[in-house]
């Protein structure tokens, strides 16, 4: 078993998030072709399909940011390799 405090197993982790984010996303904006896409009905004088789209994509977007935010804080914590020096 790895070791959940590894900094690659929480880049993996992490990645493995951001993969499921997006697939739930591709899923979640395929039923407007199909089906919400035929509800005929108004919230607030906005198409239900129109506000169904943006929710979404509201969302998503909040999920990338927090995604993000914990991949950006492991790449501190990983050290970084610095190629050769080749000056001679």
């Amino acid at each position: 078993m790895e070791n959940p405090t590894d900094p690659q197993f929480s880049r993996r982790n992490i990645r493995d998030r951001s993969t499921a984010l997006l697939l739930v996303g591709i899923v979640m904006l395929l039923p407007p072709i199909a089906g919400v896409s035929l509800i005929d009905g108004d919230i607030g004088g906005l198409p239900i399909p129109l506000l169904y789209v943006f929710v979404i994509w509201a969302l998503l977007i909040a999920g990338a940011a927090a995604i993000a935010r914990p991949l950006r804080d492991s790449d501190d914590t990983i050290p970084s390799v610095d190629p050769p020096d080749t000056d001679s």
